[in-house]
């Protein structure tokens, strides 16, 4: 009969336990809340939340490494919401995952993907050359919809008073939605721009939970944009983008960067509220339901403005149940969607998030995240659901009046 040995001092254990709230661990009463709030709990496979802390607190680092949990866990923090002791999941896990003894468990989509970014600024490998080759050739194609020759996506124009941070998808798979953007920018009248120094948004660090990763990934897009002296850093829509360039930023560099940050549904609805931005809502004459991102909402706190922008592009906001702080994870959060071998297993953990969007009775749905899109889109398609998803922005692009 095998047994284990109970650790006090083990590697996770000396890691986590520094603060009063989010990774007191040892506090844990063993309650079950996180369980009951988990939306894999109920389903084949998959993590059990008050198991994971246990292992951690009892110092089991190499049964919970083992144990696969790590990277089914969609660190969404839905599960420890409502902990009474206020223990994070999201910090636990990215801990258990930053160990040593867990570097092979990492997925190698994932470990190609930062070393992309950390070589070339791109998870997709896409080299400053190929940035500026496509943001130049889109920019072509941008002047001739807009039927303005001065119309133009730009780039590395120093003094520019946004700077335009795109998901890496805007450069390879999905270059209409940055078209869309910069017609969002177009319809603002004031200078942007592009950076070939760092093209992407996303910082993978984050999801394997190494401090020295997310912070070189964090300086590489920090120290670039405060060469050209930008005002704004206007994210793409971008869920765990958005948590650790708007909330984790300061912790990562050690300072406060010399500009503000904010991502693109925010800054659209600043200037609708302006009056420099209008929209034509007839363009889409019907109600849509709104997918809260878990990075976004939950951890952020960023409710409000996605579902107010989307109300000025559409017949109205229908609400998912249940939404905001309580939202159900897509299913591909915590790196799911970046590993290519889990399609399978996301079709598992989006289910609850399916099944949501079924009972809300819409035809329509919207996310402020290009990830959560694609889990979403690929919901849609793999339950039959007939749903079809866009994202705010991007709507708000399309309802433009100009």
């Amino acid at each position: 009969m095998e047994t284990t040995t109970i650790k006090t001092e083990s590697k996770l254990t000396q890691g986590l336990n520094q603060f009063y709230l989010g990774d007191n661990i040892s506090e844990c009463l063993t309650c079950g809340a996180c369980n009951s709030r988990c939306t894999w709990f109920d389903g084949p496979g998959g993590p059990i939340p008050r198991q994971m802390v246990r292992m951690a607190a009892l110092g089991l680092d190499e049964a919970l490494v083992e144990s696969g949990m790590l990277w089914d866990c969609l660190i969404c923090n839905r599960c420890t919401q409502g902990c009474p002791m206020g223990i994070s999941m999201d910090l636990v896990v990215r801990k258990a995952r930053s160990l040593a003894i867990a570097a092979d468990k990492i997925p190698i989509d994932i470990e190609k993907g930062i070393k992309s970014r950390l070589e070339t600024g791109d998870v997709n490998g896409l080299t400053r050359e190929e940035f500026v080759e496509t943001v130049e050739w889109v920019s072509e194609e941008f002047a001739d919809e807009m039927e303005d020759p001065n119309a133009t996506i730009p780039h590395d124009i120093p003094g520019s008073k946004f700077l335009y941070l795109p998901n890496p998808r805007e450069l390879v798979s999905n270059l209409l939605h940055l078209s869309a953007m910069g017609k969002l920018f177009y319809a603002m009248k004031e200078p942007w721009t592009m950076s070939s120094f760092h093209t992407d948004v996303t910082n993978w660090g984050y999801f394997v939970g190494k401090d020295d990763i997310a912070q070189q990934i964090a300086r590489m897009v920090v120290e670039p944009a405060e060469r050209l002296g930008i005002e704004t850093l206007v994210l793409s829509e971008c869920g765990h983008g958005y948590h650790v360039l708007k909330f984790l930023l300061p912790e990562l560099i050690g300072r406060k960067p010399n500009f503000t940050v904010i991502s693109i549904p925010e800054l659209t609805l600043e200037y609708a509220r302006k009056g420099v931005l209008k929209f034509d809502p007839t363009l889409h004459p019907y109600k849509i339901a709104y997918h809260d991102p878990c990075n976004i909402a939950r951890k952020s706190g960023g409710y409000d403005a996605p579902r107010e922008l989307l109300a000025l592009c559409c017949d109205g906001v229908a609400e998912l149940t249940p939404n905001r702080a309580d939202g159900v994870c897509c299913g591909g959060g915590g790196g799911l969607l970046q590993d290519s071998t889990s399609t399978k297993k996301r079709m598992i953990t989006g289910k609850p998030k399916a099944d949501q969007m079924q009972a809300a009775g819409c035809d329509h749905l919207a996310t402020a995240c290009l990830s959560c899109h694609r889990q979403l889109d690929e919901l849609s398609t793999h339950f039959e659901l007939g749903i079809k998803v866009d994202t705010v922005a991007s709507l708000a692009s399309e309802s433009l009046i100009l």
